[in-house]
């Protein structure tokens, strides 16, 4: 302000005027200043709805993620349900298969039984003895490993009920949060939000007010939001409090003790997922050892059915070239038999008559026509010696074709007992391969049960139709 021109008055006169003047303008800026510092930093007149709708929105914001945290509960539940039926159906399956393994077993130790009823000099150790004693000491080793592993499926299993369990009690504790929240959370924020777009606006306030972020709860469509142009640091009123819990981001989910996932449903959702990995990697290491199991089990089966097959083979051959044997040996005796008869009959002629009565004049060694020749000096003939020796000779042979019959009736009864025990060792066998064709295959036949009621009308018991081919 220019100084005025003042020729009249006295100077403390227009001193004190003018010194009034510049207090007043320093009092107007001084104003100014203090009027542009309260808008920056001074609460909204809807500073309270502003606080309403921000702690609307976090406890939206909470619910939002409990529903979040339920959902992903829900889908943790199904898929250790799921798991839980798959694991259980491994579990049936591998006590199938060691069922097949036991029966196997015993299937082996009846075919060992049946074969000690052969004959004692068919009893030695074979070939055949050999597959059945390596077919039970592998048979024994996938027994304790299937034992093993419907173990670890079991020890699973419990794993996965608890894990059940947990995330049972999870939801329904995380579903009170929801059920108390229903019939208020959303309602308040809508109110709180309506009045907040509803509220006046200052003329010269809201053109100079700092931005603040409006945002109401999410909807289908989106989010709304409303903002200021201008933006400034917010109020302590409205500053939201730093949170003093130590967060663990879990599937881009912070987890607290405070928070919508709590340290207990994260750890109960880690445990369940590996416990759901664990038993899927159990159940694919039971598959393989079902098949490897049931690959052997085949294999030792058609093993020892074909040893078995070609003992009975090499024993029927046996059995024929014994029945061969035994009717050469018989018609060597016969042979023999009837040469004895033709010595004896032989010796006979040669010894003559038993009683000399039945002697003829020509058989008599003192004959008249010889005892003439021999009164004659010199003249000894050799008749009686040489028939003397020749009933030796008859008689040292007929002891060898004897003896000769004695050894081949020695041998015909060898034969006959030898071609008696390989038939009866052979059907032993034959019995045991039977018996392990029939219940070596592990087949499932459809039953048919039929009510058989009684004269009375009472069904007390029912008949069943199993047929098999």
């Amino acid at each position: 302000m220019s100084e005025l021109q003042a020729t009249v008055g006295p100077r403390p006169w227009r001193e004190a005027s003018v010194k009034t003047i510049k207090v007043a303008q320093a009092l107007a800026e001084q104003g100014d200043v203090t009027c542009h510092t309260a808008r920056m930093y001074d609460p909204l007149p809807t500073g309270r709805d502003v606080l309403a709708l921000q702690s609307n929105q976090r406890a939206h914001q909470y619910i939002r993620q409990s529903r979040d945290v339920v959902s992903k509960l829900h889908r943790a539940l199904v898929e250790v349900s799921d798991e839980i039926r798959s694991t259980t159906r491994c579990k049936e399956a591998l006590e199938k298969k060691l069922d097949h393994c036991r029966k196997d077993i015993h299937l082996n130790r009846q075919t060992a039984v049946i074969r000690e009823e052969r004959p004692k000099r068919e009893k030695g150790y074979d070939g055949a003895d050999s597959l059945i004693e390596s077919e039970l000491m592998q048979l024994q080793d996938l027994k304790a490993q299937l034992e093993l592993q419907l173990y670890t499926v079991k020890e699973q299993l419990y794993e996965l009920h608890d894990s059940r369990v947990r995330i049972l009690a999870n939801i329904q504790e995380r579903s009170q949060v929801l059920k108390l929240s229903a019939s208020h959370g959303f309602t308040m924020g809508a109110r709180t939000d309506r009045r907040i777009h509803s509220a006046p606006v200052g003329h010269s306030r809201a053109a100079s007010a700092p931005a603040v972020t409006l945002t109401t709860p999410t909807s289908r469509a989106g989010e709304r939001t409303s903002s200021r142009s201008q933006q400034r640091p917010q109020s302590s009123a409205v500053r939201p409090q730093a949170s003093h819990e130590r967060s663990v981001t879990f599937s881009g989910m912070d987890t607290g003790s405070t928070l919508p996932c709590t340290d207990e449903v994260s750890n109960s959702l880690d445990t369940a997922m590996l416990s759901v990995k664990e038993s899927r990697r159990q159940r694919d290491q039971a598959s393989r050892l079902m098949s490897d199991t049931t690959a052997l089990q085949q294999a030792a089966l058609r093993s020892v059915n074909d040893g078995l097959t070609q003992k009975v083979a090499e024993t029927v051959t046996l059995k024929q070239h014994l029945i061969l044997s035994e009717a050469e040996t018989r018609a060597s005796m016969h042979r023999n038999q009837r040469w004895l008869e033709h010595q004896e009959l032989t010796q006979g002629y040669t010894m003559g008559p038993i009683n000399s009565k039945d002697l003829t004049s020509r058989e008599r060694l003192d004959r008249p026509l010889i005892r003439t020749y021999q009164s004659h000096p010199g003249t000894n003939l050799p008749e009686a010696r040489e028939l003397a020796r020749n009933s030796n000779i008859m008689e040292s042979s007929m002891r060898r074709t004897q003896r000769s019959l004695g050894m081949l009736r020695l041998a015909k009864n060898k034969l006959e007992a030898d071609r008696a025990d390989k038939h009866a060792a052979a059907n032993v066998d034959s019995d045991a391969i039977r018996l392990r064709r029939r219940h070596g295959n592990h087949r499932w036949v459809q039953s048919n049960p039929l009510p058989r009621p009684t004269p009375a009308g009472l069904n007390v018991q029912d008949l069943s139709f199993a047929p098999d081919v």
